[in-house]
């Protein structure tokens, strides 16, 4: 048997961006091949098909939207403060030409009707950083409250994933997440600078 003369998280780092902007359906084992520069069959080995490709994929972009969260509470002076940073983070990542919103997002979109194996997976993967801001929120707020603001939050945040997508529209996002989460305190267009 060859040897295996490349790293696992190469190549996923490599067809993120590819699923990312294409979609599971729209790419094709050639794209993927000449974005990894790996054979068909070498990926076949270590992925098993295309799928779990698409789900390891989802998996390492999960991972590295947790370790933002993580990190941004570790950074910030209170939990709302955090929250608004990665906001005002989303809001300014939407302004950027080639935007291309979140991966988990626009697969359970992509999904959506079949409800097969890789959508549950994109839902748990969301499920599990709603969990997450829970954990954070049930530090300063009771239980109950807690987790209505977090299903608040990952609304919005849904919200923004998807109206990112309109032109000129980060006023438009820091006046509705002000209307929407109140708890909060106020988003301004100074925040994002």
């Amino acid at each position: 048997m060859a040897k295996k003369n490349f790293a696992r998280e190469d190549v996923l780092d490599k067809v993120i961006t590819l699923f990312w902007q294409n979609g599971y359906a729209a790419t094709s084992i050639q794209q993927i091949t000449k974005a990894t520069g790996l054979k068909p069959g070498s990926l076949y080995y270590e992925f098993e098909s295309k799928e779990g490709l698409f789900q390891a994929a989802l998996a390492r972009y999960a991972t590295f939207s947790v370790e933002a969260i993580h990190l941004s509470m570790a950074n910030a002076s209170s939990v709302n403060n955090a929250i608004k940073q990665m906001l005002n983070t989303l809001i300014e990542q939407s302004k950027s030409c080639d935007y291309c919103g979140c991966f988990l997002i626009k697969t359970q979109l992509e999904l959506a009707s079949q409800g097969n194996q890789l959508y549950q997976f994109a839902s748990a993967q969301l499920t599990k950083i709603e969990h997450i801001y829970l954990d954070y929120l049930s530090e300063y707020y009771p239980q109950i409250q807690a987790k209505a603001y977090a299903a608040q939050l990952m609304t919005v945040i849904f919200g923004i994933r998807i109206y990112g997508y309109q032109a000129e529209s980060a006023t438009t996002q820091i006046n509705t997440i002000n209307a929407l989460l109140p708890w909060l305190a106020t988003l301004s267009e100074d925040d994002n600078s």
